[in-house]
């Protein structure tokens, strides 16, 4: 946890300096009052924490393809707590089409012989969380219309404070016993350029919630978590039924129809 929070680390320093050196400039000071803050602004970092936590702790009990399956769920996840929080009300179509996925989803969970309990709520709370998350910054870029460098600069020391506070505690013990802590300075500008690299991710997935919103960049992560999949299968043995591939195929090609409907 504490590596992934360099990016966000990166993202919150950068823009506070270039908003110091007139480089970028940062409104709606207005806006984000003490309790905008405490109620829009520290959720998406404490649920971007728990999403990590969650989403590793769940390989302790399942396989790397199962949980790639699953997580076919996260957009379903995102539209329901979009309509919570947000009051956004999905056409018919777009129900239709999530219960389809559902349907798949759920035929690739259940042809696998290894399916933990515990794993599968370590996956809900996972994918809740995130959900949470990705509305609430769906709210701040769109609805009250931040920037993206406005996101990173509001939201990102947040984030980044929560992820460094739960790493530390979680790995920061470890970390002092096993003296890991020196691959970081004898290798500095590898690190660097990761953490750089972050501030592109963070901006990137900014403007994927600015513009067509955060179930479309669920929808994008499919793509990706295909690819993971076969990295499980291939390097690591995991074993995938033709019933689990026909159910994620089925996923796969209901995802696209929702998009299509949205």
């Amino acid at each position: 946890m504490l590596l992934s929070s360099l990016g966000l680390i990166f993202a919150a320093l950068w823009s506070h300096v270039f908003n110091a050196l007139n480089v970028i400039t940062i409104g709606k000071r207005q806006t984000v009052t003490w309790s905008f803050w405490f109620y829009r602004v520290v959720p998406v970092g404490a649920c971007h924490s728990a999403t990590l936590a969650f989403g590793n702790a769940q390989y302790l009990y399942m396989g790397v393809a199962l949980i790639q399956f699953l997580k076919a769920f996260t957009p379903i996840v995102v539209t329901i707590f979009s309509f919570i929080l947000l009051g956004s009300r999905p056409s018919m179509a777009i129900v239709m089409s999530l219960i389809v996925l559902c349907a798949c989803s759920a035929t690739t969970a259940a042809a696998d012989v290894k399916v933990s309990g515990h794993g599968l709520l370590l996956a809900a709370a996972s994918a809740s969380t995130e959900a949470v998350r990705l509305v609430l910054t769906q709210y701040v870029l769109q609805d009250c219309r931040f920037t993206l460098w406005e996101s990173q600069y509001y939201l990102a020391p947040a984030a980044a404070f929560c992820l460094v506070s739960v790493g530390w505690w979680y790995e920061g013990q470890r970390l002092l016993e096993s003296g890991d802590l020196a691959i970081v300075a004898n290798n500095p500008l590898i690190f660097f350029g990761a953490a750089s690299l972050g501030i592109g991710v963070q901006l990137l997935t900014a403007a994927v919630i600015q513009g067509p919103g955060a179930v479309t960049l669920k929808v994008l992560s499919q793509i990706r978590n295909a690819g993971l999949v076969m990295i499980g299968v291939v390097l690591f043995g995991e074993s995938v039924s033709p019933l689990q591939i026909a159910g994620y195929i089925c996923s796969m090609m209901d995802l696209l129809l929702f998009q299509y409907q949205k």
